[in-house]
């Protein structure tokens, strides 16, 4: 017997393919007290260093197959992690004792909560941002590899709580047919890059990543926000 769900639509079309799910969710670590606060600091610069080559070479990337304009919503992130402000905050706890990983979640969180709470709409978007420069960091201090969306078996329908810019970035296009996320706005930036790449997708898809599972038919049309699954 099909089941039906309903979301928001995001990107108009109809696709039929295979469930994955992939899980973007904000890694587990050990909370330390640290003696050597230079050294600490010195390894959340590199993470940071690292994180925004990385998002370089996104940016350039996206330049080229989808465009200036949306290659700009990747250097976003470079530009908030320049901000004078985190940045001092982020020195500050660190060399007062907090781990690397502790700081960039306490701070990245103080600002996802802030932007969350504002009045405009614009502005409660960029919070999608920063989960996405906190999840960067704090994989490349952990060690921990990213998601691996660029290699889909054929006819993939992507499902997730949420999808990140850059994670959407990396998608592999030629075979992700659809996109179905819990969370996210159809104006935020990672609908505007899937809208670029004119895939299928459906938003606010109410515990869609607990309804289905892995490698289960599913229909989606992006038209209406309707998921069908066999």
């Amino acid at each position: 017997m099909k089941r039906e769900f309903s979301g928001l639509a995001v990107v108009d079309g109809i696709s039929t393919g295979k469930v994955r799910i992939i899980d973007c969710s904000c890694p587990e670590y050990e909370i330390r007290k640290i003696d050597d606060c230079d050294r600490e600091l010195g390894r959340f610069v590199r993470a940071l260093k690292t994180y925004c080559e990385n998002t370089r070479k996104q940016i350039e990337f996206i330049k080229k197959t989808l465009g200036t304009n949306e290659s700009s919503i990747l250097n976003s992130h470079i530009k908030m992690t320049h901000d004078l402000a985190l940045q001092s905050e982020l020195i500050s706890i660190i060399s007062n004792g907090m781990c690397a990983e502790e700081a960039t979640a306490q701070v990245c969180d103080m600002y996802i909560n802030r932007f969350l709470n504002a009045d405009v709409e614009f502005v409660r978007q960029l919070a999608v941002d920063v989960m996405d420069v906190k999840l960067g960091v704090l994989n490349l201090l952990l060690g921990i590899e990213e998601p691996d969306v660029e290699h889909m078996e054929n006819d993939t329908i992507i499902v997730a709580k949420q999808l990140t810019p850059s994670i959407i970035a990396r998608l592999d296009r030629k075979h992700t047919k659809g996109i179905v996320v819990e969370f996210g706005s159809p104006n935020s930036h990672g609908a505007i890059l899937v809208k670029a790449m004119n895939i299928p997708a459906i938003t606010e898809a109410v515990n869609i990543a607990s309804l289905l599972k892995d490698g289960e038919t599913v229909t989606i049309d992006g038209g209406t926000g309707k998921i069908y699954a066999e």
